[in-house]
């Protein structure tokens, strides 16, 4: 199954979710899985906060299992690019090597909306 939700649209888990064949913390897990699989051969992520993640996916899955998703993608697991003003976390710009721009006191708007 984490193969399969690895590769699923967002249109696919959503549908899921709706109908019940896995919850946002399966998906989110399977795509944190993977990311961590692969991460120090590709190096595509700076920071990686499964806390976090797992925390919103069981928040979404809540809301699911009471069926009242918020939002269109609730639940469908999100990356942000390291350039993003994210609440309590560094800015690093894509680098280990530069001198770290916060940590910050609020989201970038795009952020803040993802959390809405």
């Amino acid at each position: 199954m984490t193969d399969d939700l690895i590769r699923m649209s967002a249109i696919e888990l959503l549908a899921g979710y709706r109908a019940g064949a896995f919850s946002p913390v399966e998906a989110t897990q399977a795509v944190l899985d993977r990311i961590h699989a692969l991460n120090d051969e590709i190096n595509a992520f700076v920071l990686i906060d499964d806390e976090s993640a797992l925390a919103a996916a069981r928040k979404s899955e809540a809301r699911w299992l009471n069926g009242a998703p918020k939002g269109l993608l609730d639940g469908v697991p999100t990356t942000l690019k390291d350039l993003v003003l994210t609440e309590g976390w560094p800015t690093l710009k894509g680098s280990l090597t530069v001198d770290p721009d916060g940590p910050w006191e609020e989201d970038a708007p795009c952020v803040a909306r993802l959390r809405e």
